[in-house]
């Protein structure tokens, strides 16, 4: 439910209009009636109305309105007829379809400058990318959809667009830039006099109060926006707020406020099948009485939370490479379809050419007695001709090299692509299991709390590890999407790393691993921050793992030009010159990971994440091992200015 709330705001104030203005329904009397313009016009306006309640209606009537408007050449209506089709296939999940369908209204809306309508598919193609969690490319959009609803002085749509800008930005974490978008769209609703839109902002700038620890602040709003919500008999919206209060009020240490929302928030979303509301409660439900030393309660709710979220994360998680796959299918589909144009354009020129000697020797046959002149000019003709064939014939190879190389290179993604999929299926799968089987053992009274207490350690280090490779399986795929954008700036070196020392704790207090951070506090780096944690964990993560026991690990770095060269260096099992030469070659990519020092499991995507990161950031990686003796790795970062 959640994930959704920036596409329902996108379409909820044009669904709730167009609804009260199709009280008319479906009637086939009054359809027969109708014909052209007023046809299409009525199609689309209940089509709208019904997309929430009736999908294949809406299909029906909407593709019939696309084909009626193209007779009639109305780029208007079919940029509303597809974006119906549009929202059909996001409810349902289809979302390479609902991005292909929004599209294409979307560029209707442009040449028929039809700006209103081009705002609020702004916002529909936002909803899409925040659905892939690209927020910087989901926030574009919605700036964009902002600026349209501007030019044509639509308020509401300026107020939808702000909101969403406020929800991403929440998202990604700049919770300032989130409460500054969010006042805005407050101070303009005031002339708008939306209680639903004043209500989703005031619940955004409860967010932005909750992460910083202002909690009396975030209780306030979210008591207010809950207030607007229940005036609107809003359910689906009011479940979104008070998971959030009652949390508030857990973080407040106000437990028996906190008990009492999230036990009625509980109810009503069971009631009306909210699922990610639902698990939500329970597992703030489960902290309250936890705290108040209701332990078996707490281990209730918070089992009920587990079993809810994997649920809610399995259906995410499928439609995510649901639709990654499309996208390697979609891509291959194309390439194919451009071999079979070529080699058809090919054979057609081959015919005409053919056509062309036929004219040429009947006309030769026909004019006898003007035989020699006419030879003298055929075969000058003949031989440009030939030498315009041969320029064809070298085109045409040059093209069939070029989709040789694409039909390689697909194949090289098809095959990164299965790695991927068989990481999630082996290195997954047994962490996650053996979590199941205590659970399963705890659930059946066949494990006691002292045997538990003495796997707990073992079920922490799989899900650490397990976090691990889900967070690099994350972050490659996003750098893999079409949109991915750095956001360079400039931060302490040193925090930096001090930060994944303290991440990796667990495994280096396993290992009695001692670590020496000796990076001066000063030490400034200008580039993406999160590309730079994502190089520095991994580096100093593959060191810990062929550390061996009781060994040493040391940080240090240098200015070298205008680059900072940060390296990590252990005492582990090293590597041999030729796998030193593999990983760093360009080839190099996602291989079956080695088992550590203490066997520990790895997914063989940090390395490569480390490589195309670095390129990413205009840095450069080096090397040098002795095998049994260390290996030290050294990355440059752009330096500060």
């Amino acid at each position: 439910m959640y994930l959704k709330v920036s596409f329902l705001v996108s379409f909820c104030f044009l669904s709730v209009i167009s609804l009260g203005q199709s009280s008319l329904g479906a009637d086939s009397s009054l359809l027969n009636l109708k014909k052209g313009k007023d046809l299409v016009d009525y199609l689309n306006l209940t089509a709208t109305s019904l997309r929430e309640s009736d999908h294949p209606t809406t299909l029906a009537m909407s593709f019939k309105a696309d084909s009626i408007a193209i007779t009639l050449n109305d780029l208007s209506a079919r940029s509303r007829a597809n974006e119906n089709i549009s929202w059909v296939y996001y409810r349902q999940s289809q979302w390479q379809k609902a991005f292909e369908f929004a599209s294409k209204a979307y560029d209707f809306a442009l040449s028929a400058e039809d700006t209103l309508q081009a705002a609020r598919l702004m916002n529909n193609m936002g909803a899409l990318y925040y659905e892939q969690q690209n927020f910087p490319k989901a926030i574009e959009q919605f700036k964009k959809g902002f600026e349209y609803a501007t030019k044509v002085k639509d308020l509401q749509t300026q107020i939808r667009s702000l909101n969403n800008v406020a929800l991403n930005f929440t998202q990604s974490g700049q919770q300032d830039s989130a409460m500054y978008y969010a006042r805005i769209s407050v101070s303009l609703n005031e002339n708008a006099g939306s209680p639903y839109l004043t209500s989703f902002a005031h619940r955004v700038i409860g967010d932005v109060y909750l992460a910083k620890g202002q909690y009396d602040s975030a209780q306030a709003i979210y008591n207010r926006s809950l207030d607007m919500a229940r005036q609107q008999g809003i359910i689906s919206f009011e479940t979104g707020i008070l998971h959030r209060l009652g949390n508030a009020y857990l973080l407040d240490n106000k437990l028996s406020q906190a008990k009492e929302i999230l036990d009625y928030s509980i109810e009503l979303c069971a009631a009306n099948g909210y699922p990610t509301e639902l698990a939500l409660s329970h597992k703030h439900l489960a902290k309250v009485l936890e705290q108040q030393g209701k332990i078996s309660e707490a281990y209730k709710h918070l089992n009920t939370y587990l079993l809810l979220n994997d649920s809610i994360n399995s259906k995410a998680n499928r439609d995510r490479l649901a639709l990654l796959q499309g996208m390697f299918e979609q891509n291959l589909q194309q390439s194919e379809l451009k071999l079979l144009k070529a080699q058809n354009e090919s054979q057609s020129f081959r015919l005409a050419t053919s056509r062309k000697y036929i004219i040429l020797i009947s006309i030769a046959v026909a004019l006898i007695s003007f035989l020699v002149v006419w030879m003298y000019f055929l075969n000058r003709k003949v031989s440009a001709k030939n030498k315009d064939l041969q320029l064809q014939q070298n085109k045409i190879a040059e093209q069939n090299k070029i989709l040789e190389n694409q039909s390689r290179e697909l194949g090289e993604i098809n095959e990164t692509k299965n790695k991927l999929f068989s990481i999630l299926g082996h290195d997954l799968r047994g962490p996650i299991g053996q979590v199941k089987s205590v659970i399963d053992l705890m659930i059946s009274d066949q494990l006691d709390e002292n045997e538990f207490l003495d796997l707990i350690h073992v079920l922490q280090k799989d899900i650490n590890s397990v976090n691990f490779t889900i967070n690099n399986i994350l972050k490659w795929s996003m750098s893999q999407m079409d949109g991915f954008s750095m956001h360079p700036s400039t931060f302490s070196l040193k925090a930096t790393v001090d930060n994944s020392i303290t991440l990796l704790n667990p495994a280096i207090v396993d290992k009695k691993l001692t670590v020496f951070n000796q990076i001066s506090g000063d030490m400034m780096v200008h580039t993406d921050q999160d590309l730079a944690d994502v190089i520095i964990r991994n580096i100093l993560n593959n060191s810990i793992k062929f550390s061996k026991p009781g060994d040493a690990v040391t940080i240090f770095a240098e200015k070298v030009g205008k680059f900072i060269e940060l390296c990590v260096m252990d005492q582990g099992v090293g590597m041999d010159p030729a796998l030193v030469e593999k990983i760093l070659s360009d080839e190099y990519s996602i291989t079956k990971s080695t088992p550590g020092t203490k066997k520990e499991k790895g997914s063989g995507l940090g390395l490569q994440l480390v490589k195309e990161f670095v390129k990413k950031i205009g840095g450069e990686l080096y090397i040098q091992s002795v095998p049994n003796h260390g290996t030290r790795f050294c990355v440059k970062i752009p330096a500060s200015n």
